[in-house]
């Protein structure tokens, strides 16, 4: 059984570099912390110095909580919508989606099937999987990398009236999402927020439904029909609805911290 891949001093952060790359103040970082609702560490605080060091996986989900506050959602109720995204992201997918692989594609990188940038000699192996590296090599070695720009197919966190939790992809709205009772969707019903501070709650559409085999559960199949209507109903007529580019949010997180280590080195 394969443990997991080692870090390099290069992408380890500090919780000061975690809580600057995210745009959230020392103080809620270490609110959350208390509260146990920041980003899972690669260490206990134990080591040296008594620091918590995190990744890249880390870093992004820092992100989405700092990018729901900036939206106006309140501290605790951004973090416990950021750890649901970041939980069901990092069991299917490791981490949550930077978009950062489209610049290896066409039409942004002019050589698809290549990496946009040339390795040096001195050059250490770096894992390209790591959003870390893919940056720093993006952002320091090829012409290609576009500071705070949004791109398509970047993942888009979209909520009614702050309760209703919706997710696409930007510049994909032709491509319906695929629902096993309803066919084609504009958009992924994904969760709601109940309650507000310390009693919020995040309920995932899945913990409302009594079984997730629709095709031997009428039921539960007449049970996701319904939630898909409520939350579709709710977009259409909502008040407010908040927009979140995710991708876009880890993005920038990177780039303050490159910026940050850029002012130390100088």
């Amino acid at each position: 059984m394969m443990g997991r891949p080692g870090h390099s001093a290069a992408e380890l952060f500090t919780s000061r570099e975690i809580a600057l790359a995210a745009g959230l103040t020392a103080r809620n970082f270490a609110l959350l912390n208390d509260e146990g609702l920041a980003p899972e560490p690669l260490n206990d605080g134990r080591g040296k110095a008594g620091h918590r060091s995190y990744d890249g996986v880390g870093l992004a989900h820092a992100a989405l909580i700092g990018a729901l506050h900036l939206a106006g959602f309140e501290l605790l109720i951004s973090a416990r919508l950021a750890a649901a995204f970041a939980e069901d992201y990092r069991l299917s997918y490791g981490k949550l989606p930077s978009n950062l692989a489209v610049y290896a594609q066409s039409p942004l990188n002019p050589t698809p099937g290549r990496l946009p940038w040339t390795d040096r000699p001195d050059d250490l192996p770096v894992d390209i999987d790591h959003d870390y590296w893919f940056h720093q090599r993006l952002r320091n070695r090829s012409t290609l990398y576009q500071r705070g720009v949004a791109l398509r197919g970047d993942f888009i966190i979209d909520i009614a009236d702050h309760a209703f939790v919706m997710t696409e992809h930007l510049g994909l709205e032709r491509i319906k999402i695929y629902s096993p009772v309803s066919g084609g969707l504009p958009a992924n019903p994904d969760c709601r927020i109940v309650g507000g501070g310390a009693e919020a709650r995040v309920i995932p559409v899945h913990e409302e439904l009594d079984s997730l085999d629709f095709s031997v559960n009428p039921k539960a199949a007449e049970q996701l029909r319904k939630l898909e209507r409520d939350y579709l109903n709710a977009r259409e007529n909502a008040v407010s609805r908040v927009r979140i580019n995710l991708s876009l949010a880890i993005r920038n997180a990177f780039d303050r911290l490159q910026d940050d280590r850029g002012k130390k080195a100088a």
